[in-house]
């Protein structure tokens, strides 16, 4: 069985669960390494190469030399436009669905995870 071009890195969480969806949506194959937050795995030397953030999710596509994305809007962006899947054709309806993903990144997102921080960890 040939090496999937997409690998995933990610967790359990809404924004890591993001580009698990679009790929079993899109029909994707793809490599999945689980990043334990318990272990601050996210933080590791190995990690933080990837990813200067330290946060999930990442992507590399090795189709594309090993190409890293992290952030997962970027990463949806960025598969949708690698599999030509999910967007819609046109610069307006374009525009529009890019003005939709910045709007849940920037606004829906963060007020989620607030939402979950307190009724998760500091309940």
């Amino acid at each position: 069985m040939p090496i999937p071009d997409i690998h995933l890195y990610t967790a359990s969480t809404m924004n890591g669960w993001k580009p698990v969806i679009f790929l079993e949506e899109a029909e994707v194959e793809y490599d999945l390494t689980y990043i334990d937050f318990g272990q601050k795995e996210q933080k590791s030397e190995w990690y933080v190469r990837l990813n200067p953030n330290g946060r999930i999710p990442t992507i590399v596509d090795r189709s594309n030399d090993d190409f890293v994305v992290f952030e997962s809007g970027a990463i949806l962006w960025y598969l949708a436009e690698k599999y030509q899947k999910f967007l819609p054709t046109g610069e307006k309806a374009k525009s529009q669905a890019l003005q939709w993903l910045m709007f849940q990144m920037s606004g829906i997102g963060p007020m989620m995870g607030q939402a979950m921080y307190f009724q998760r960890i500091a309940a």
